[in-house]
């Protein structure tokens, strides 16, 4: 079969959404450590940014179009639900995380204090609000349920888990999951996860 390779930064949350599918499913693969907007990533992502996935003839960009393919085209747990029901929950939170979730939760806090030196205190502070808010939402759609789209995991909690790793190590946690008993669940079960800590552990 041929080799898969993932281009992409190492810290990237997508990239390791990417990476922590690959382990789940067990696909072997290349990684091939590439920093967004460098020439080699512009020619294979239109805007250059991270991942990529070639495997054979076949290029792919956009973490969702990659997650997609692994789970439809390597055996290993099924990370989309069977129902129609769920499957729809799964693309749900997918958009939400995609549109609210990670600009805020990821890219002005987590992100910004994590990786940015220094820091931009105003863009954190600024970005607070929003945060409660969409984790006050997140709370409310763990409720009664292990994961996000129903019990059993998904690519939902794959691509949510990085982007909360990173949280729950910035300060601003102290206060943004001080009050979160079904968020702080969840990131425990992930946390627990073998594909998981191979990749946010290591």
């Amino acid at each position: 079969m041929s080799e898969l390779i993932l281009h992409g930064s190492p810290r990237s949350n997508y990239v390791r959404t990417c990476q922590i599918v690959l382990a789940e499913k067990g696909v072997a693969y290349t990684y091939d450590p590439v920093m967004p907007q460098t020439l080699e990533q512009l020619a294979r992502h239109p805007w250059g940014k991270v991942p990529a996935m070639t495997h054979g003839d076949l290029a792919l960009y956009e973490t969702l179009a990659i997650t997609r393919y692994i789970d439809a085209a390597f055996d290993g747990p099924a990370l989309q639900p069977p129902t129609i029901e769920d499957r729809a929950r799964m693309d749900q939170w997918l958009s939400v995380y995609n549109a609210y979730l990670n600009p805020i939760l990821g890219s002005s806090i987590a992100i910004e204090r994590m990786l940015r030196k220094p820091s931009n205190e105003e863009k954190i502070a600024a970005a607070m609000p929003e945060a409660e808010k969409y984790l006050t939402m997140l709370e409310k759609g763990l409720a009664g349920s292990e994961f996000l789209a129903g019990n059993r995991v998904t690519l939902a909690d794959f691509f949510l888990v990085p982007t909360l790793d990173y949280l729950s190590q910035t300060p601003e946690s102290e206060v943004l999951l001080s009050d979160t008993k079904n968020i702080n669940s969840w990131l425990l079960r992930m946390m627990a996860m073998d594909s998981t800590k191979t990749v946010l552990l290591a």
